[in-house]
């Protein structure tokens, strides 16, 4: 992560910097070529519920930042079409971000789908946002769970990089 990125980050981390600014910086670092995509990572799908865009575009930012080529479902996406754009086999990781407890029902039922799919082994899930705790993270099958947007990013790219070492060290055995 470059120099500016990080302290990007820090900003926002800390309060510094009001989300929109918060975007916006960032993908000006992108289109710098300050922000690049780590190939190993492979692509996150963000989705969003209940029209959540700022959770969903929040997420988008914070996983762009950490190396991942970032895919944004459409905020009326059917978690159908979700389950279709995880398919790629690029796809190492989804998001989900629901505002309300209203939304939580069908997120609930993601992880289900992406198994029904015959995928769900390479899939990172997070589902977040103030309608989620960390019981209805394990509820919904969620391989991570943290508080913060921020904390649920450093989790997931931890995990695809564990399951990537775990991946490698199978091929050598």
């Amino acid at each position: 992560m470059s120099n500016e990125a990080q302290e990007l980050l820090d900003g926002f981390e800390t309060g510094r910097i009001p989300l929109l600014e918060f975007i916006r910086s960032a993908k000006r670092l992108q289109d710098e070529g300050k922000i690049a995509n780590d190939p190993s990572l492979g692509t996150a799908v963000v989705t969003c519920f209940g029209r959540h865009s700022e959770g969903r575009d929040l997420m988008s930012v914070l996983l762009m930042i950490q190396g991942f080529t970032v895919v944004s479902a459409d905020r009326d996406s059917t978690l159908e079409e979700i389950v279709d754009m995880c398919r790629d086999p690029e796809v190492t990781v989804l998001c989900m971000s629901v505002q309300t407890t209203y939304d939580c029902p069908e997120s609930l039922q993601m992880s289900d789908m992406l198994m029904d799919a015959g995928i769900r082994e390479r899939i990172v899930l997070n589902i977040g946002g103030a309608a989620i705790s960390e019981s209805v993270a394990e509820r919904a099958g969620c391989d991570v769970y943290s508080a913060t947007a921020s904390g649920s990013v450093r989790k997931i790219k931890e995990e695809v990089l564990n399951r990537t070492r775990e991946r490698t060290e199978q091929c050598f055995k």
